[in-house]
């Protein structure tokens, strides 16, 4: 995992661009999904980036002044929010599902509504590597860079 966020968004950079280059070479609609997914999921992480790099600028500028304190929060909001978006759940490139073992509940994103869990649903189904046309490698170097999860599945209600 990257701790440098320079170097981090030069690799989310690249790995973005190979991405967009993997997409072209598949032609059936589920790889192309999933490619334009993560291509945009990326794009949200340089960005959140480049906020936590401009945070950290202006918290250099501002030592020593009356405004270090405003700029160290600031600061730790945008890296808060990277915690909290990117590496606490997984994060899902086909279908999303949400299961409250509290309430035994389930949330049913097409429809916006919770239900009782009476059995097993959801069913989420892991799509297979060879659908995703050697996505599967590029997620891996992903997750391994920035410690995120990714997930690939079809769920079923």
């Amino acid at each position: 995992m990257a701790h440098n966020n320079l170097m981090l968004v030069a690799q989310l950079s690249g790995l973005r661009i190979r991405v967009l280059a993997n997409r072209f070479g598949y032609d059936t609609e589920l790889a192309r999904t999933v490619h334009e997914t993560l291509a945009a999921k990326l794009a949200k992480m340089i960005d959140a980036q480049r906020k936590i790099l401009a945070a950290d600028r202006v918290l250099a500028a501002a030592r020593g002044t009356a405004d270090q304190e405003d700029a160290f929060y600031d600061l730790h909001h945008y890296q808060t929010a990277w915690y909290e978006t990117w590496l606490i759940e997984t994060i899902a490139l086909l279908d999303d599902y949400l299961v409250d073992d509290l309430t035994n509940e389930y949330f049913d994103f097409r429809t916006g509504d919770w239900h009782p869990r009476d059995s097993d649903i959801p069913i989420p189904v892991r799509v297979p590597p060879e659908k995703l046309c050697g996505l599967v490698k590029i997620i891996a170097e992903i997750e391994d860079i920035t410690g995120a999860r990714f997930s690939v599945e079809n769920v079923y209600y």
